[in-house]
């Protein structure tokens, strides 16, 4: 098996520390997307988001119908020739020295192996899905990566999903907690 580096993805070997961090990154009458929770391991972090639809008469009705697209086909996997479309939800972390990474960047095709270390914070989507609902609410969730792990200090965490009615937008994420559990992180086998 080949081991990956840091900026690929989590260790196979380590139990990471969770940290619950539960902050709203987006909310609207019909659309909220949270910041449940983070697991940090030494030098990466995986951020756990959930979101939850309703379906408001007159509000959301255009998009509603759309809502099958909301866990299928949002993902631009870093290809810069495919369009980046609307239905695209987009993630992005800016580190307080400026340095930025999104999901737009990520890419999956690894020529060389191990694949060449980056010169920036790496964001990926690493799986999510609908978690069930209604003929008026739907839920669901997704897990991002983050290398390298956010300084101690706050910095900040975006999103954007035009056709979900999801402007830019940005809060502030205190990475105090994050580079603190990533100290608990631990092998599974002494």
């Amino acid at each position: 098996m080949k081991e990956h580096p840091p900026w690929h993805g989590p260790p196979d070997d380590l139990l990471g520390a969770t940290v619950g961090v539960e902050q709203t990154v987006f909310r609207s009458e019909t659309l909220v997307i949270e910041l449940a929770s983070a697991v940090a391991f030494p030098e990466n972090v995986k951020f756990h988001l959930r979101m939850a639809a309703r379906h408001v008469e007159g509000v959301n009705d255009v998009w509603w119908r759309r809502r099958d697209l909301m866990f299928g086909g949002l993902h631009h996997w870093g290809n810069p020739d495919r369009p980046l479309e609307d239905e695209t939800i987009r993630f992005g972390v800016r580190f307080p020295d400026g340095s930025k990474g999104t999901t737009l960047e990520e890419k999956l095709d690894f020529d060389d192996w191990p694949p060449p270390r980056p010169t920036g914070p790496v964001l990926r989507h690493r799986g999510g899905g609908g978690g069930g609902g209604t003929n008026s609410f739907i839920s669901g969730h997704w897990d991002l990566w983050l290398w390298p792990l956010p300084p101690p200090e706050p910095f900040e965490f975006a999103v954007e999903w035009p056709a979900f009615g999801v402007p830019l937008t940005f809060v502030e994420i205190d990475g105090t907690e994050i580079a603190a559990a990533a100290g608990r992180a631990r092998p599974y086998w002494p």
